[in-house]
């Protein structure tokens, strides 16, 4: 065995560094990751604050929208202050804020679809006025309308139904109701008036374009068209026919009717105008002469432009407003008028015509133009004798007995009497005469009519009108 020695001891000293470095640079790998982290934080942060204060804006932007469209609103409606419009155009105001949200913070899906919106929604607000205008217009023609009363040219016509009545009542303000516009599914194209009563009851729901209508006089609530302009229009197209007064250099318009026709429809006798001489005598006893001269109907009626013009004036009527045609012969041509007996032919109101129909209305508009429009004879002042025909005016014969009693033999029954009373209608005018007694209908009241000093008789009902007249004799009972 030999000599013992004392072995080497190896120590390690580069594995503890080893871990010391790894150490470190695991240390330094998370601290440079917090780093990063809190750093990017910091940054989302920054960036939600930003983004808080832009939607906070945004929102500011979207609020002052809306009160521009609020301002302008107030603005438009002040005229009219019976309709809360603000709370009309609050639905869509409501949407156009969601828009214009949507816009400023780039959140719309179909920006081009939300931009159409929006603007019709914007049209919509711009239209008040518009709104405001088309209402005083069905005002005024429907208070127009009531005031001139029915079976009168311009006049409400008698086939309106009593619940569009009441509507409109509401709508003019003539009775206690509500009136209130609202958008239809929140289309900000289908505005809708609705009309209640005072205790909430729906009257009647209009859309934007009756309401347009109603200014017009036409739709729902009928007015009798006006016709007279247009008759006199007829004859300044007629100047062949009637006289005229032409125009003055520099004005415009038609040739203003005389109320007379020329010498060429003027009645001949013996190829000259015919005069009629008429004698009368003045409460004086002084005998007064006048002259007339007869117009020959049937020379007109025959006439190719006067047939012309007059059924185009006709058919001008049915194809623009062919309820109001119907009106206009139910109320104006079935009545008599003067010279004018009337056709005692209604249409139904409700019901559009056929060809037959239209026919019927064309021919007789051309009889109640002849009949109403163009008199039969027109005075002449001073004649020239060797230019007319003169005629005497017949003496009217004295009725005698047997005229007399052959007239008392045809006096109206009390039955037909009776019948007539009780076809009677608000707006007509009537009389009844029976055994020696008269009552009147003045379109609202069954009168007679006394002495000065006494008041008149107005009866309670159509019963005691009858059991007036079938009294007779001059005795006056209350009815």
């Amino acid at each position: 065995m030999g000599a013992y020695s004392n072995p080497d001891t190896y120590i390690d000293t580069q594995t503890s560094q080893s871990y010391q470095r790894l150490q470190d640079t695991i240390s330094g790998s998370f601290a440079k990751v917090a780093e990063s982290y809190s750093a990017r934080q910091k940054e989302i942060r920054t960036q939600l604050e930003e983004n808080a204060k832009q939607i906070k804006a945004n929102d500011m932007k979207s609020q002052e929208y809306a009160f521009s469209l609020y301002k302008d609103i107030a603005k438009a409606s002040a005229a009219d202050p019976t309709v809360n419009w603000g709370k009309t155009y609050e639905p869509l105001i409501k949407r156009a804020v969601e828009i214009r949200s949507g816009m400023l913070n780039n959140t719309l899906e179909d920006k081009q679809a939300a931009m159409k919106e929006l603007g019709e929604i914007e049209a919509s607000v711009d239209n008040v006025v518009g709104s405001i205008a088309t209402l005083s217009a069905v005002g005024t023609t429907v208070l127009g309308a009531k005031a001139k009363g029915v079976k009168t040219q311009g006049g409400a016509a008698s086939s309106n139904s009593p619940s569009i009545d009441a509507a409109l009542g509401v709508l003019t303000q003539g009775l206690p109701g509500k009136k209130e516009f609202y958008f239809k599914d929140n289309d900000p194209k289908r505005i809708m008036l609705k009309v209640s009563d005072e205790k909430g009851n729906v009257l009647q729901e209009f859309d934007a374009e009756q309401i347009k209508k109603l200014s017009k006089g036409e739709g729902v609530y009928r007015v009798i068209p006006n016709q007279i302009a247009e008759f006199d229009k007829l004859k300044s197209t007629n100047s062949t026919i009637f006289e005229t007064i032409p125009v003055k250099p520099g004005e415009k318009g038609d040739p203003m009717p005389t109320g007379k026709v020329t010498a060429d429809y003027l009645t001949k006798q013996n190829g000259k105008p015919k005069v009629i001489v008429n004698k009368t005598k003045a409460p004086d006893g002084t005998e007064v002469t006048t002259y007339t001269q007869e117009v020959n109907i049937k020379a007109i009626r025959e006439d190719d432009n006067f047939n012309t013009t007059i059924r185009a004036q006709a058919v001008g009527l049915l194809d623009s407003n062919q309820s109001g045609a119907i009106d206009f012969y139910n109320d104006i041509m079935s009545d008599p008028k003067g010279r004018w007996k009337g056709t005692g032919f209604s249409f139904e109101p409700n019901k559009p015509l056929d060809e037959e129909g239209k026919k019927k209305f064309i021919e007789d508009y051309k009889e109640y133009y002849i009949n109403t429009q163009i008199p039969p004879t027109q005075p002449l002042l001073k004649p020239d004798p060797d230019q007319v025909a003169f005629v005497e005016q017949a003496e009217k014969p004295g009725k005698t007995k047997e005229d007399k009693e052959d007239k008392k033999d045809k006096k109206e029954s009390i039955e037909s009497i009776a019948k007539r009373i009780g076809d009677t209608k608000l707006g007509d005018i009537a009389e009844f005469t029976y055994n020696g007694r008269k009552v009147a209908y003045d379109g609202g009241n069954f009168i007679v009519e006394r002495t000065a000093g006494l008041k008149d008789l107005v009866f309670k009902t159509k019963k005691d009108v009858i059991n007036y007249l079938k009294q007779g004799g001059t005795s006056k009972p209350q009815p």
